[in-house]
């Protein structure tokens, strides 16, 4: 796995990851037994994250399983308080201790037992156990768990981790609220310094926030135009930056998104890579496009869509790079998994020794979408169509869903899977293991219309999608070979 484990992926949807700690961490089970930190197994040094939701231990050991707890599973948080100091032994949290090396900054005695974070929870998640990606290890048992802070003081931390376990107690709404007014008090001591700004004659055009957008995860940071750079920077230290700088000049394409149905999406396209933010609303969005659209340095190579259908019919671009530039025009990207770009089932025949290429059976019917292609079905699907009450739809599913997405993916991005099924994998016997069965189900079955994705038309990764990753397991299904 990755040298960073932690991620916002490991999260809840929607969920903020507000601040991170320095701490050691002591487990304490139902039964007063010492899961970790005692004499025998020293206390755990990492990062305690503090988010919306939950609180995520990440141990600098990474053959430890990450600890995430939710805050709704907690029955207490608060200091801790040694009851019986002359009991305590050498590597409980609040004592003078070397572990690892590292001597914590806090003293022994009653000082020391203000500086511990006592959070009593009856269930937790362990995730990427001796650092093997695999279904996260759901724990339904009373645990307590004792984050002894390494530099920060206890008032650090306290305060906010009560805000937010209070909120977990609210209804949905007043939660969501509470977590609102949270994020803004949070974010209005994050300023944009001006220091960073290139030089004497750079001016900043307009500042607001928005989210940055990869598939399944939102970042919220602040955006700031100057006449000459864009920046973006995230209110939390997750980023492998402080802050994100793209030189105008470099940007090729500007591109306004759907983002979760809305138009408030603006992707930016600059040297190999792009960055994808969503704004609050349409009009911060348009407002942000046509800043950047008016700044003289801007130099945008958009080709026309008539250009680039002759340069297609002309033979001067591949089917592959049409098919893709026509997804993007219909708000399709790589960065959102509920608007991956789609690409059509060609081929029909999986089951000849030998693909006859001359023979127009071996090719599916392109006029047509994939639910009308079996006639048997398409006439069962409009018959239930004139037999149901308003409103009426032909179509169970759609051709495109995160879901189906990550069917073909999984083995490509399996974390992804797992966050999108809350730390599990589907069964096997469900995953994505035959072509030719899943061209079948799409053809019969009355709620699969699923077409296909790039990675099956794209040569260049040579089909690395669709092997499994050493020392990862997707688990042995009933129909697998013995």
């Amino acid at each position: 796995m990755d040298k960073h484990r932690f991620s916002l992926m490991l999260l809840e949807p929607g969920e903020i990851y507000f601040e991170d700690f320095s701490v050691h961490l002591q487990v304490i089970d139902e039964d007063g037994s010492e899961a970790c930190g005692s004499s025998t197994l020293p206390s755990v040094i990492g990062r305690l994250k503090v988010c919306s939701k939950s609180i995520v231990f990440d141990p600098q050991d990474h053959h430890r399983a990450i600890i995430k707890i939710l805050l709704k599973e907690c029955t207490e948080i608060d200091r801790y308080q040694d009851q019986d100091n002359e009991t305590s032994t050498p590597h409980r949290p609040g004592y003078l201790t070397i572990v690892q090396g590292y001597v914590p900054d806090f003293q022994a005695g009653n000082e020391s037992n203000t500086n511990v974070l006592q959070v009593v929870c009856k269930q937790h998640a362990e995730i990427f156990e001796s650092n093997v990606l695999a279904p996260y290890k759901f724990k339904n048992v009373k645990r307590t768990f004792l984050f002894s802070l390494n530099y920060a003081h206890i008032k650090d931390c306290l305060p906010l981790v009560s805000q937010l376990y209070r909120a977990s107690t609210l209804p949905a709404a007043e939660q969501n609220q509470m977590v609102a007014a949270i994020e803004r008090s949070r974010q209005n001591l994050v300023k944009f310094d001006p220091l960073w700004l290139h030089d004497l004659d750079e001016k900043i055009v307009i500042e607001t926030t928005g989210h940055k957008v990869t598939p399944l995860v939102m970042n919220h940071g602040r955006i700031v135009l100057s006449t000459t750079t864009l920046y973006y920077q995230p209110f939390n230290k997750i980023e492998p930056y402080h802050i994100l700088k793209i030189s105008l000049p470099d940007i090729k394409h500007i591109t306004k998104r759907r983002f979760l149905l809305q138009h408030v999406g603006l992707e930016i396209s600059y040297k190999d890579t792009h960055l994808y933010l969503s704004l609050k609303t349409r009009s911060d969005r348009d407002t942000l496009c046509q800043c950047l659209l008016d700044q003289p340095c801007l130099k945008l190579s958009e080709p026309e869509q008539e250009i680039m259908t002759l340069q297609w019919q002309n033979g001067a671009i591949s089917n592959y790079d049409y098919l893709l530039y026509l997804n993007s025009q219909a708000d399709r990207t790589f960065n959102d998994l509920t608007q991956y770009p789609v690409f059509p089932w060609v081929i029909s025949d999986y089951t000849s020794p030998q693909l006859d290429l001359n023979n127009p059976r071996s090719f599916r019917d392109l006029s047509k979408p994939i639910g009308a292609l079996n006639l048997e079905r398409f006439q069962k699907l409009k018959e239930r169509y004139d037999e149901m009450p308003p409103p009426q739809f032909l179509y169970g599913s759609h051709y495109s869903a995160p879901g189906f997405v990550l069917f073909y993916l999984v083995r490509k991005y399996p974390h992804y899977m797992l966050c999108l099924q809350n730390g599990r994998f589907d069964h096997p016997d469900r995953m994505f293991n035959s072509v030719a069965d899943v061209w079948r189900n799409v053809q019969t079955n009355m709620s699969d219309f699923k077409e296909l994705v790039p990675e099956f038309y794209d040569v260049e990764s040579e089909g690395i999608f669709l092997r499994t990753r050493k020392g990862f397991s997707l688990g042995i299904g009933m129909m697998a070979p013995k």
